[in-house]
């Protein structure tokens, strides 16, 4: 009896202590791969602690700079800061300004002659003469009803076109040229290209009669045709892009053309104003167009002809016959 407990026991012992073998065996690969996970998680952490930039060390330095909200506040007076009233205790030298001299001797020069040399409108004029020639347009204006046509018309001369093309040539002899010199209207006639030249000043027909007697010249030189003819459709286009109106007593052109005569200008070639407004042009006037002209030769002295401009035919329609409105043409 005793025999077969004790084989009992000893075989209960043996299986007991292979269960736990396995047991344990088991447990000791999980906890294997568990730290073999937590070793790689490390190796990965310091990996990335080494790649990422140290912080730089101590403290960050304080800028010196000062930030200063108020300005500094200083009483001004006359006896530190004196009037300015003359500028040549500032800008003298002890050499010669030869350009100040010059410029003063040709002013006085200039002042001295009894010709009067015609000047541009300065920039800073231009809206003064501006506002003094221009007026808004009155509301029951009609030119066909117009009292002060005729009275008008008195201060203008009716020049031909023969006269007008006789003009369109370089001075000859005691005549003067253009005042506006290089930029001359004469000059910028493309097809004419290195033969352009400056034109003579263009002179009514009562002041070239009084030339021809006495063989004086107007004080004032006047403008060649083509810059009078530039200067007039300027104006003319300002005050109508102004949406204004021109005072009653004022007239842009002392000249008129005559339109659809035989032998003269048509009107499609000319500025017309409106009907409605008063423009300061009171008949038709030859538009300038440089496309208009063309050099030629006569007697061997160059001229511009106006081969552009057509003659009226002979049952054209008269100007007061003509459209109300008229469109306004690019210069």
């Amino acid at each position: 009896m005793s025999r077969a407990k004790e084989i009992f026991e000893r075989t209960f012992s043996d299986r007991n202590t292979a269960r736990k073998s396995s047991v344990q065996n088991e447990s000791d690969d999980d906890s294997s791969k568990e730290e073999e996970k937590i070793r790689k998680h490390k190796r990965e952490k310091k990996r990335k602690r080494v790649q990422k930039p140290k912080p730089r060390g101590g403290r960050k330095e304080v800028s010196a700079f000062q930030i200063r909200t108020i300005p500094p506040m200083e009483r001004v007076t006359s006896t530190k800061y004196p009037e300015i009233l003359t500028t040549d205790s500032e800008f003298t030298s002890a050499e010669p300004q030869n350009e100040l001299v010059l410029a003063k001797s040709r002013f006085f020069d200039k002042k001295s002659t009894s010709r009067v040399e015609y000047d541009h409108v300065k920039p800073c004029d231009y809206p003064f003469l501006r506002h003094m020639l221009q007026r808004k347009p009155e509301k029951q204006f009609d030119m066909h009803q117009c009292n002060d046509r005729e009275r008008l018309r008195a201060n203008q001369q009716a020049i031909s076109r023969n006269y007008e093309e006789s003009r369109l040539r370089p001075p000859i002899g005691s005549e003067r040229e253009c005042p506006m010199g290089c930029d001359c209207e004469g000059l910028k006639i493309t097809n004419a290209k290195d033969k352009a030249f400056i034109l003579v000043e263009f002179l009514l027909p009562t002041e070239q009669k009084h030339y021809e007697d006495t063989g004086d010249l107007p004080s004032e030189t006047r403008l060649c045709l083509m810059c009078k003819r530039k200067e007039i459709a300027r104006a003319w286009c300002n005050v109508r892009a102004d949406n204004m109106g021109v005072k009653r007593d004022i007239i842009l052109p002392d000249y008129r053309n005559l339109i659809n005569v035989e032998g003269e200008y048509s009107l499609s070639d000319c500025i017309v104003t409106s009907r409605y407004v008063w423009e300061g042009i009171l008949d038709p006037i030859v538009l300038h167009k440089r496309s208009a002209y063309r050099l030629i030769e006569k007697n061997g002295i160059p001229y511009y002809e106006q081969w552009r401009m057509k003659y009226p035919q002979k049952n054209s329609e008269h100007f007061f016959e003509a459209p109300l409105h008229q469109s306004s043409r690019t210069v």
